[in-house]
């Protein structure tokens, strides 16, 4: 238990916590170089594509403080290590550097030219395309100009290839093995981005000396345990429950932006955990004027002297190992937890995934027992909450890719392949225990109570259980959702999904879209609200439900944090004007202004997010969570077509939009219903009254050319009242169903 140290990053979004989880990856040995990607631990094709972490990622790392070599690490690796010095962090920086300002397409002398300009601004040493002599049993048998010597250590090959093959990474160990040099960088800007490629090969060293020598060096081998946390607050539940898991936390500070509003959530989050916080400063490369201030505020924040800040790079590498240093060093071992868990050991549920050969995978943090401390492929276990009785087909770590093995250690995180088929018999917070023994249950998570509302219905070629069956799997790995019944008119069956937020939404319907193929329509958000009507109260989710007049009415409200600089106080405040905001205080933190405000749940939906980045530039941040209820001026707004109600359609509504709401509606349902043989009004109503009102014409039959040409206009005008009389028994007996294709329509955004 000493030697493990299990930790999490937490920051605000787009700090990153990401590129910094990849940084550690590499300086541990974890990922080989040649499989190394940017955002390593992001899986998710919707992560990379938005830049921001969704689904919490554990890993397993072995480090050797200070030697950085793992136990089962050729001499090659080794020399690798020993090699990795700060100078090929200051190279990284400039290439990346180059690649942002001017992109791909370009030859490689362009790239060249660049690369010795940031090269010259960051004060390295280089010669370009120097004449180095190859050398073959000590005789010189061939010339070689490599493009750039770096401080007379490091030799840089530059390349624009689509992507680099073994040819040129053969023909760079080539060159190297018959110089006196020992590194050489293969940095290749190719159309996606940077790829660098670290050649190491010396001659001059004896392999397994240069290996005792190493080994003789090496300390106490940890074992880290990292789990790399979302950063926006649709998924703090995700951040919860892994610092449940841990001991320490990194809070990562994003230099260029300072301290933003989840950052102030997430520490809050992680001192009610009881964590032991390492400060660290982000992007230091960017050699950013105001960085001495945001590491000050960093400091007061945390309450420690400014040289416990952290200073990193997680870009280039920079002060990385350093900060990895201090995690072994500030981060406690795991303690022994003070209950009657009995003499065998406890594993308790963090997350889960399906498998279709080893069925639900359950993301587990072993607790020792007395006799036993580690979890075995082959034991019988049960879960706890729901009684499931299984037999563990495989237990392994995250390396970061599952990596079987035959037990999971006291306090150590790994995963247990359960072999169940059914999502509902595994539960996040639910305890694995020995089968038989008399365990008693781990503290879990408290489940999170959903704040949106919205039903799926599914459409095309997708059918009912199919989206059910999606939404399964998708709960398996994101514990925050939850889903009932539901049915439409129109639409037919489908299923009432709650969210944490508008970006939970987002992603998890197109996670359904991507990872399932499914099709589907989507209701208008709504939120719950407490009613009270005859006397009783009770909890209203579908707006169709709710009372006519009802006597009284509360809705959810959210306490915010607001962080913006000064220069937009007046611009963020005025946005009270569109939403329903009480600012409470105003304070400073650092450079910028912390606005603490009330909301109603209901205006965080209606696009909060995007007016306040609107207003601010950018710049301004928020974080809320649920503040209790208030009383709500709201009303029912129902959507009439030809005088039948349509339920879809009703939308619960703050009384001083509802005219507007209203007219926008009918208007919007009049361009898309198609005519009829009779008019079609389409109203919307509140409380009992018509609010807005429009009119479909019916449709015109042609009469012919009486009273044109001198025929008998009589004739023509008793064919018209005729067909106006038909018009009255269709419009007396007729019935307006609204198809799926002016659902979809009316209910884009």
């Amino acid at each position: 238990m000493e030697n493990i140290r299990n930790f999490v990053i937490i920051a605000h979004i787009d700090s990153g916590k990401s590129t910094l989880a990849d940084r550690l990856l590499e300086i541990t040995g974890t990922v080989d170089a040649r499989r190394m990607k940017p955002q390593y631990l992001d899986k998710l094709e919707l992560e990379r594509e938005r830049g921001i972490t969704i689904k919490m990622a554990p890993v397993r790392m072995l480090y050797k403080h200070p030697a950085q070599i793992n136990a089962d690490d050729t001499q090659i690796n080794a020399d690798t290590k020993f090699l990795y010095k700060e100078l090929t962090y200051k190279i990284r920086g400039a290439a990346f550097d180059v690649w942002n300002k001017i992109g791909p397409g370009f030859r490689e002398s362009v790239y060249q030219k660049s690369l010795e300009i940031e090269l010259k601004s960051r004060g390295v040493d280089f010669i370009a395309q120097p004449h180095l002599k190859i050398q073959y049993d000590d005789k010189p048998v061939g010339d070689y100009y490599p493009d750039l010597l770096i401080n007379k250590e490091v030799l840089i090959e530059l390349k624009a290839l689509p992507f680099i093959g073994d040819t040129e990474k053969k023909q760079a160990w080539s060159y190297l093995r018959g110089s006196d040099y020992k590194i050489s960088l293969l940095i290749n800007f190719a159309p996606k981005g940077v790829e660098i490629e670290r050649i190491v090969y010396d001659s001059a060293r004896d392999r397994r000396t240069s290996a005792s020598d190493l080994r003789k060096s090496e300390q106490v081998e940890y074992i880290l345990n990292l789990i790399d946390t979302p950063g926006h607050s649709d998924f703090s539940y995700e951040v919860s429950r892994a610092l449940t898991a841990v001991e320490g936390a990194v809070l990562l500070i994003d230099g260029a932006k300072g301290i933003q509003a989840q950052t102030l959530s997430n520490l809050r989050a992680a001192r009610k955990a009881g964590l032991t916080i390492i400060g660290a400063v982000n992007k230091i490369d960017l050699d950013l004027p105001h960085i001495n201030k945001v590491i000050k505020a960093t400091a007061d924040l945390l309450g420690v002297g400014e040289e416990e800040i952290f200073r990193i790079s997680a870009k280039t590498g920079e002060g990385v190992k350093e900060l990895l240093g201090g995690v072994v060093k500030q981060t406690p071992p795991p303690k022994k937890i003070d209950d009657t868990g009995g003499q065998e050991p406890r594993a308790l549920i963090f997350d889960s995934l399906y498998d279709d050969h080893k069925g639900i995978l359950a993301f587990v943090r072993v607790f020792p027992g007395v006799s036993d401390n580690s979890i075995n492929s082959g034991s019988e276990v049960v879960l706890l909450a729901t009684g499931a009785k299984f037999k563990i087909k495989e237990v392994g770590y995250f390396s970061p890719e599952l990596k079987a093995t035959p037990a999971i250690g006291p306090d150590e995180m790994g995963y247990v392949a359960t072999g169940l088929k059914e999502p509902a018999l595994v539960h996040i917070g639910d305890t694995i225990a020995i089968a038989g023994s008399k365990a008693e249950q781990l503290h879990g998570y408290k489940e999170p109570a959903p704040v949106v509302f919205i039903a799926f219905y599914p459409d095309g070629d997708t059918k009912f259980e199919d989206l059910q069956r999606g939404l399964e799997r998708l709960r398996l790995t994101d514990a925050a959702l939850s889903f009932e019944p539901d049915a439409n008119e129109a639409l037919g069956r489908g299923l009432k999904v709650g969210f944490l937020g508008q970006l939970h939404f987002e992603i998890t319907a197109s996670r359904l879209e991507r990872e399932f193929n499914l099709e589907f329509l989507t209701s208008f958000p709504s939120i719950a609200y407490r009613v009270r009507d005859g006397g009783k109260d009770f909890i209203v989710k579908e707006p169709h439900e709710f009372p006519m007049k009802p006597e009284r009415v509360w809705q959810p409200m959210i306490k915010m944090e607001i962080l913006a600089p000064q220069a937009y106080l007046s611009q963020v405040v005025n946005l009270k004007t569109i939403f329903d905001i009480e600012v409470s205080e105003i304070k400073n933190i650092g450079d910028n202004l912390l606005i603490i405000a009330r909301m109603p749940l209901s205006e965080l939906i209606r696009d909060f997010d995007d007016k306040l980045k609107s207003v601010s530039a950018g710049f301004a941040s928020f974080s809320y969570e649920l503040d209790g209820e208030a009383e709500a001026e709201v009303e029912k707004l129902e959507i009439l077509v030809a005088e039948e109600v349509v339920p879809a359609l009703t939308r619960i509504v703050a009384k001083k939009d509802m005219e507007r709401e209203a007219r926008t509606s009918v208007e919007r349902l009049k361009e898309l219903l198609p005519k009829q043989q009779f008019s079609q009004a389409v109203q919307a109503r509140a409380m009992g009254r018509i609010v807005a009102r429009e009119t479909i014409a019916a449709m015109k039959k042609a009469l012919g050319d009486f009273g044109k040409n001198g025929g008998d206009r009589t004739r023509k005008m008793k064919l018209w009242k005729k067909q106006q009389r038909g018009k009255k028994r269709l419009k007396e007996t007729g019935r307006v169903s609204l198809s799926p294709e002016v659902f979809r329509e009316i209910l884009k955004k």
